[in-house]
């Protein structure tokens, strides 16, 4: 989709709009609300790692304090990279710095993305309970809830009829070299290996939990931007558009999600009665919000993984992995 996607959905975004009152609106905005707002998502982000440091459990139990920077750096890359490249670099720093197979690691991202489209469809339901949500937002919820729920039982299936899993892939396979046939399977396998968190009820409850902490923290981010732009409406109204504009950017498309994202939460804010105008200033402020600040603590983040220090931590923490996998 890539820039091709960021030039339709922009020019949907923007059709019909004053452009004066957009500008309007957002030299008129009190920013001073962007201080607060841009903490809650990085405290939104701590309950996201504590939900993949759930998921990683069966797989490797890595702390709070080591996958809270490889998360924050893998949105980083997934704001700077199309098709979500940033779950790849997640798995990838995975692997090299605390020995986690990365094609294993990458297993627990999907379980992790699946497990959040649930959640932001649920959010959609619990906010449509209050306000009433627009044609295009309820196709999108629907269009989502078979995705993502699809995707689960994808997934356990894959899990719980491993061998079955395999064959199949085996015979995808079939028509590669046997050395390259061999290593799709063994990837297939790895993969596999790090759904693992999908056998137990009490992680993926633990996980659903972590999940709708931060998206309500990331809605109530939406809300104190809001108020910089004199709009209040009901607190539902930002579940429904935490719901609706990132399961719009849910597949891997345009960079940042640049596009879908801003024409999502146009279409929920003028549903509420927004006036184009003010919608598309606060959707553009929203999403500089979004991508600006965690792209400079990831690159930070990313930087600091080289100082000795973070050497001598990796260290510290794949010894005490490889002693609990030992013990």
């Amino acid at each position: 989709m890539g820039l091709g996607g960021t030039a339709l959905f922009l020019g949907l975004f923007f059709w019909q709009v004053d452009i004066s009152h957009f500008w309007q609106a957002m030299k008129g905005a009190d920013y001073i609300w962007a201080v607060p707002a841009v903490a809650l998502w990085f405290l939104a982000a701590w309950a996201r790692s504590l939900r993949w440091g759930l998921i990683l459990r069966p797989v490797a139990p890595l702390s709070l304090r080591a996958l809270y920077p490889v998360l924050v750096i893998g949105y980083m890359a997934n704001n700077l990279l199309p098709a979500r490249l940033g779950e790849l670099i997640r798995a990838y720093i995975l692997g090299e710095r605390y020995g986690v197979g990365k094609v294993q690691a990458l297993g627990t991202v999907a379980v992790e993305r699946v497990t959040d489209g649930l959640t932001l469809v649920g959010l959609l339901a619990v906010g449509a309970m209050f306000v009433e949500m627009g044609g295009v937002v309820k196709a999108l919820a629907w269009a989502n809830l078979g995705l993502f729920l699809g995707g689960f039982l994808v997934l356990s299936a894959a899990l719980m009829k491993r061998e079955a899993a395999l064959r199949f892939m085996g015979l995808l396979a079939r028509p590669l070299p046997a050395p390259w046939r061999a290593k799709v399977v063994g990837a297939w396998d790895a993969f596999i290996g790090g759904l693992e968190s999908l056998r137990s009820p009490g992680i993926l409850i633990g996980a659903l939990c972590a999940g709708t902490v931060a998206w309500v923290l990331e809605a109530a981010m939406y809300y104190l931007v809001g108020k910089g732009f004199g709009l209040e409406g009901d607190p539902a109204l930002y579940l429904v558009l935490a719901g609706a504009a990132n399961l719009a950017v849910a597949l891997p498309s345009t960079s940042g999600g640049i596009g879908p994202f801003e024409w999502a939460t146009q279409q929920v804010m003028v549903g509420a009665q927004t006036s184009r105008g003010v919608a598309a200033a606060y959707a553009v402020a929203l999403h500089g919000l979004l991508l600006i600040p965690v792209i400079i603590a990831g690159l930070a983040f990313l930087w600091a993984t080289q100082l000795p220090v973070w050497a001598t931590l990796e260290k510290e923490e794949v010894a005490q992995v490889r002693d609990r996998w030992a013990g």
